[in-house]
């Protein structure tokens, strides 16, 4: 990942210890809600069984990027800029931590939709940053997604292609 501005990796800079506070009891309610409101025994059975694998997921991401970001460098060819590589296999991971941070900002700094559509002037105390962070992240975020939802160059097309005419 290249040509990252000095916002953006500011940010970069901050997403671990962001996620280190998926642990509060508020961030954790966001990030792991009950399956059901209506049903105790099926909410208790999903925390013994569904939500340790689930903390582990989160957990195991925010490990991935927080390793891959100690190679968050300034890049030789635009000063003002830095780049990470680290392989396509993290890309899920990293998917999972920018979404994970997004939730932990927005309850920490009780950030609702009314806010993420307000412009940054508008904004009060630790909001604005959390918001410049959110729509930070949600940009990357959205890069990934469409990277990962776009034909690998490598795929063979589903179609045969063009039939051609035999020369006569």
């Amino acid at each position: 990942m290249s040509g990252i501005n000095p916002l953006l990796a500011g940010c970069l800079h901050e997403l671990p210890r962001i996620l280190e506070l998926r642990d509060n009891p508020a961030v954790r309610a966001r990030l792991l809600p009950p399956p059901t409101a209506e049903d105790a025994a099926i909410n208790q059975e999903w925390k013994e069984s569904i939500e340790p694998d689930l903390r582990h997921l989160l957990a195991s991401a925010s490990e991935i990027i927080t390793r891959d970001l100690t190679g968050l460098k300034p890049s030789p060819r635009a000063p003002d800029c830095c780049f990470v590589t680290f392989p396509n296999t993290h890309t899920a991971a990293w998917m999972s931590a920018l979404n994970q941070a997004r939730l932990i900002l927005s309850v920490l700094a009780k950030v609702d939709e009314i806010d993420m559509n307000l412009p940054y002037s508008q904004l009060k105390g630790e909001k604005v940053l959390a918001v410049i962070q959110i729509d930070a992240f949600g940009i990357l975020l959205n890069q990934f997604v469409e990277r990962e939802l776009k034909p690998s160059r490598r795929a063979k097309p589903n179609h045969p292609g063009p039939k051609r005419r035999k020369k006569q």
